[in-house]
């Protein structure tokens, strides 16, 4: 049975996974949810939680175990790891904070619709820092930890491309 360590901010789950005639089983922090999957492409499922459905699409985030989760109009960073590797690391203590890049780029294509910061400008983790509407959808694009803004690379109205240099930190 696969199990994981996710965090999510500030929060860690311990996830076991069983999957048993077409149905999957998930167990959260100890608690079991009837799961149905029905996968709509590469990224993006339909999920069926104890009868309430979920639209999500996970992309791969910018470091190794990252993931970029969009559900219910938000975007939710989330960090994936095998179970036993996480409490390897944690009894070692290795920490898990985020490291900030030095060059935040646009994680989908979209228009940027708000810019919330500016250069010399100190954010912290969770914070946003730019509004971003992609299939229809607002995306708050957030710190992943603390930085000092060095320099903004788009203004609102900016059409962007994944991969596109939104943001400088230093």
């Amino acid at each position: 049975m696969p199990r994981y360590h996710i965090t999510v901010g500030e929060k860690e789950f311990d996830i076991k996974l069983e999957y048993l005639s077409e149905k999957y089983f998930l167990n959260v922090n100890n608690r079991r949810s009837e799961v149905v999957l029905h996968r709509l492409s590469d990224t993006r499922a339909l999920l069926f939680v104890d009868k309430q459905s979920f639209e999500v699409d996970i992309r791969p985030g910018d470091n190794n175990g990252d993931r970029i989760v969009f559900m219910t109009g938000l975007e939710i960073p989330a960090t994936v790891e095998d179970y036993h590797l996480a409490q390897i690391r944690k009894t070692a203590g290795m920490a898990t904070a985020a490291i900030v890049e030095q060059v935040f780029k646009a994680p989908m294509p979209g228009l940027v619709l708000e810019v919330k910061v500016a250069p010399g400008d100190k954010v912290v983790k969770g914070q946003p820092l730019l509004i971003i509407e992609a299939m229809k959808m607002e995306n708050i694009i957030k710190a992943r930890g603390p930085a000092t803004i060095k320099a903004v690379h788009v203004t609102e109205g900016t059409s962007v491309e994944k991969g596109d240099k939104l943001l400088e930190f230093e």
